[in-house]
């Protein structure tokens, strides 16, 4: 009996550990945390976006490693014996939540053309002023779109075209400058219509997660009775804007469309005839029973 429970003993202390897999969760947390800390030196800090596009493909590479890795650790632990699967499999949850939002992107990527400038009228482009000596040497150029890319944009975004309005050109320029700043988005040019009918603002704007900087230029031109808003957004850096440029018009036209239907609710609340006071009936049957019953009392 105490021969076996030595053996016992021997056989359960000899047992080894898969060495990859502790270091496949440690490769894991590593990269999971540079790029977190990369989004928010990028979002709040001065990190440049090109060295923090370089840093996310890293950080995605060695999350793919750490699976790997871990993966291998697993089967080596199931025709071996060793232990370690812990480690393996916390390597794995590690790498696959890192992964989970460049996979969202990746998957956005796949379903839209590879555009990095997207506008309401590509046949006619609207050209930057002021941005265009703004952005950095490297960063995307601004070209006018050849035909590839305007039936790649119509075949992606077929809804996409300029917003006509019956109203007033100075009227619509004022409201879109509203939405802008209802947007968040930060105005380097503003020019009112003038006689010329033609109004121009410049803008940037910025993503929420990742802070990558896109431009704007939105063209409002018209008379006295008619409107019509163009609009342009051009992504800084990448070769796929991941449908951004687009939102971000969806995003302005929207915000205009609720500013309109918001002004003309005020108009007509203001447009209809206020009602007089008057007590409620029941208000009034019960005054007349109470005073009623105080004239009893008093008898």
């Amino acid at each position: 009996m105490s021969y076996s429970m030595a053996r016992y003993s021997t056989a359960r202390y000899t047992v080894k550990e898969a060495h990859e897999a502790p270091w496949a969760r440690r490769i894991a947390l590593f990269f999971v945390q540079l790029l977190i800390l990369t989004v928010l030196l990028h979002r709040f800090a001065s990190l440049g976006t090109p060295a923090a596009i370089n840093l996310i493909v890293v950080s995605i590479a060695g999350l793919l490693v750490a699976i790997a890795i871990a993966v291998f650790s697993i089967v080596r632990i199931w025709f071996g014996g060793q232990s370690g699967a812990s480690h393996a499999v916390a390597a794995i949850f590690v790498a696959c939540v890192g992964l989970a939002l460049p996979a969202y992107y990746l998957v956005k990527a796949a379903r839209l053309p590879m555009l990095t400038d997207v506008q309401t009228s590509p046949e006619e482009p609207l050209e930057f002023t002021t941005l265009n000596t703004m952005r950095p040497a490297d960063a995307n150029p601004l070209k006018d779109p050849d035909q590839a890319q305007i039936d790649a944009q119509d075949a992606a975004y077929p809804d996409l075209e300029p917003m006509e309005l019956e109203r007033s050109a100075p009227e619509v320029f004022s409201i879109v400058h509203e939405a802008v700043d209802r947007l968040g988005w930060t105005i380097v040019v503003s020019e009112p219509p003038g006689e010329t009918g033609v109004g121009r603002i410049e803008a940037t704007a910025r993503s929420l997660i990742m802070g990558y900087t896109n431009d704007v230029v939105i063209q409002v031109k018209g008379d006295d009775a008619h409107a019509q808003i163009d609009v342009r957004s051009a992504s800084r850096y990448g070769r796929h804007d991941f449908g951004a440029n687009a939102k971000y018009i969806g995003k302005l036209f929207a915000e205009v469309t609720a500013a309109l239907e918001k002004g003309e609710k005020t108009v007509l609340e203001q447009a209809e005839p206020k009602k007089e006071d008057a007590a409620p009936p029941q208000a009034i049957k019960k005054r007349a029973k109470k005073s009623g019953k105080r004239r009893r009392s008093g008898d």
